[in-house]
């Protein structure tokens, strides 16, 4: 340590003023003034005080840290959940002229010792960590040499297991205050419902932390709900890329992929962006759509955190997110700038009924946990009271054919008991091999006439992948061989075979995996995660998931819908969401788009179609007119609108 420098910044502290602040703010930002709420929080924190923000998304949390870290003058500890959301506020500190470095990624010994050697000797203002890597021994060694100023905590609610970024390394983070005794800590978030922020408070101990919480209401932004049987129709018509740029979300990976290919077929250049890409290839591509080459991003939720682009003017959504958190995140994408913006969802009946079969098929007990860690450790042949530190290569498609449960059960009992710290699971190990039917129907039945051998195989991944626009649905190698009695060998030749010919296309992902034991096994009827603590985690994932839902059919204003959710006891409308516009003057294409969505139903006339729209029976007709001229449907003799 440096004590004669600790006393120094003890003094130098006293003398802060907010004024200080600004000229700071002004010389290193350029900004001339803090946003709404922040300079409380900086002054508060500059002070040597302890502190929670709760601040809306795009509400400027690292500026609240960031600030006070340079004031102190010392070295400001970050811990972040995401390496890409270290590298990209490193960056953008070093593109500053502040010294700051990311411990992320992999790091030998030598170069490790040289890095901690130049922050001990005070060359770095901000030093940005993974919780894992806090932790770690060779880290916590180093600690008490640091000279440190300022302890941040960014994506706070990820301590909570009542969030839904729930990551178990933050829970153990008490350890890391502690050890650093009496520096000031603030941990910040965009997303905290009152059970996260009571767990934020104990298990950082900053039960006497002053919390600082600003509205999470975006006036700026607009929500609109839109129910839709044809999302791709939909997309098409609501999107504006030459105003900013868009995102459009989905669950899926090779949704995005999908997605992006049929946004780049009608000419609006699209890139993908998912977890199970390379580092290199999702740096391309977020360097493409930040830059401009491309405007639009069909990505699943890893396009999140971190995500600062000030001019994205539309968010998409055509999967269901899994909580209200993580729907606020996303959306909170656009708008930053302060400029309006959309929000906008695609409602299928057939993606609603999907989610919550998915949210059946996902219930897990205590007891089924314990059959899978038994199964595991019976494989492994892992006995009681050993296995710690054991490497083990398990089988997903295996297990879940074994216990007769889905994979997609089997992967989230693996990522419960990774989350609980039982397991260590290797980075790719969700990854499954995907198929996509290209032909379909009588086509099929054509295309197969040249493959006899193999035609039987098309048609059982056709019964599986009727070919709508569901893209490449995932599949096990292992169980269809099983159902067609095939040897994996020939069942990979037919498929390769098929993919040849123009039938398919499909993408083998091999099943296997390896874990790490991170303690050693239990006896069978014990296991290290409590059953209360189970049954209070799908309880809470059910009621988030009952939360989203509840916010997609609400009756009343979306912004309000939303933030009720939160906690948040507001009296105001948005004024900008589909339900408080209802009863507005709605414009040519909002009407549009409400009689495209009824057209996708079922075909009508414009008597039927003027009783259920609540506009003027002259804006409705007007809007028909201009229907046809755009190609969204077309009128029969008899007077009957049906879809072009």
């Amino acid at each position: 340590m440096h004590p004669c420098r600790n006393v120094w910044i003890s003094c130098y502290i006293i003398f802060v003023t907010t004024e200080s602040l600004r000229i700071l703010l002004q010389r290193v930002w350029g900004h001339e003034q803090f946003r709404p709420g922040q300079e409380d929080i900086v002054h508060h924190i500059a002070l040597g005080n302890d502190g929670i923000a709760l601040l809306p998304t795009g509400g400027g949390k690292s500026i609240c840290f960031q600030v006070p870290g340079l004031a102190r003058e010392a070295c400001t500890l970050v811990i972040s959940p995401l390496i890409s959301l270290m590298e990209d506020q490193v960056a953008e500190l070093q593109r500053r002229g502040i010294s700051a470095l990311s411990l992320a990624g992999d790091i030998d010994a030598r170069d490790w010792d040289q890095v901690m050697d130049r922050a001990i000797a005070g060359e770095f203002s901000f030093l940005y960590l993974s919780p894992e890597r806090a932790l770690s021994g060779r880290f916590m060694s180093r600690l008490p040499y640091l000279p440190l100023g300022l302890l941040a905590i960014d994506e706070a609610h990820c301590i909570s297991q009542w969030g839904h970024d729930f990551r178990p390394s933050y829970t153990q983070l008490g350890r890391l205050r502690e050890k650093i005794g009496h520096l000031p800590c603030l941990a910040v978030t965009a997303s905290a419902t009152p059970d996260v922020l009571r767990d934020i408070q104990v298990l950082l101990s900053l039960e006497q932390a002053r919390v600082f919480k600003k509205s999470f209401a975006r006036p700026n932004l607009g929500i609109h709900i839109h129910s839709s049987q044809q999302r791709e129709r939909s997309l098409i018509q609501w999107i504006t890329p030459s105003q900013g740029r868009q995102i459009i979300y989905t669950r899926s990976r090779s949704q995005t992929v999908q997605w992006a290919k049929r946004l780049s077929d009608q000419g609006i250049p699209a890139g993908a962006y998912h977890a199970g890409m390379s580092a290199e290839d999702r740096s391309r591509q977020q360097k493409a759509w930040s830059e401009g080459a491309q405007s639009t991003m069909v990505a699943t939720n890893a396009f999140g955190m971190g995500i600062d682009q000030s001019n994205v003017r539309q968010v998409f959504h055509i999967d269901i997110p899994d909580s209200p958190e993580a729907y606020y995140q996303e959306i909170g994408r656009a708008g930053r700038d302060g400029a309006s913006a959309e929000a906008h969802f695609f409602l299928d009946p057939r993606v609603e009924q999907s989610f919550r079969r998915r949210l059946n098929e996902e219930r897990i007990t205590w007891e089924d946990l314990s059959t899978l860690y038994n199964r595991i450790a019976s494989l492994g042949q892992v006995a009681v009271g050993d296995g710690k530190d054991f490497r083990q290569t398990i089988d997903l498609d295996q297990l879940s054919e074994q216990l007769g449960r889905p994979r997609r059960w089997i992967a989230l009992g693996l990522q419960t008991m990774e989350r609980e710290g039982l397991f260590r699971l290797h980075d790719g190990w969700k990854n499954q091999s995907h198929v996509q039917m290209i032909v379909h129907g009588e086509a099929l039945v054509l295309a197969a006439e040249s493959l006899p051998s193999y035609a039987y195989v098309a048609y059982a991944i056709a019964r599986k992948d009727p070919g709508s626009s569901q893209g490449a649905v995932p599949f096990s190698p292992k169980a269809l061989a099983k159902t067609l009695d095939l040897a994996i060998p020939a069942l990979y030749d037919a498929l390769n075979k098929l993919q040849s010919a123009g039938i398919l296309r499909w993408e083998h992902i091999e099943s296997k995996t390896q874990i790490i034991w991170t303690m050693a096994r239990e006896a069978e009827g014990y296991m290290p995660i409590p059953r209360k603590k189970v049954q209070a985690m799908m309880t809470a994932k059910g009621l988030r998931a009952e939360g989203m839902l509840a916010i997609l059919h609400g009756k009343q204003c979306r912004m309000r819908g939303l933030l009720t959710y939160f906690h948040e006891d507001i009296t105001e409308d948005c004024g900008r969401c589909d339900r408080c516009t209802e009863t507005i003057e709605r414009g040519p294409f909002a009407i549009q788009a409400h009689i495209l969505a009824l057209l996708e139903q079922a075909p009508a006339n414009a008597a039927s179609l003027m009783k259920v729209l609540p506009d003027q029976e002259a804006l409705v007709a007007k809007a028909l007119r201009d229907g046809i001229e755009r190609h969204l449907w077309e009128r029969t003799s008899q007077g009957i609108y049906q879809l072009a």
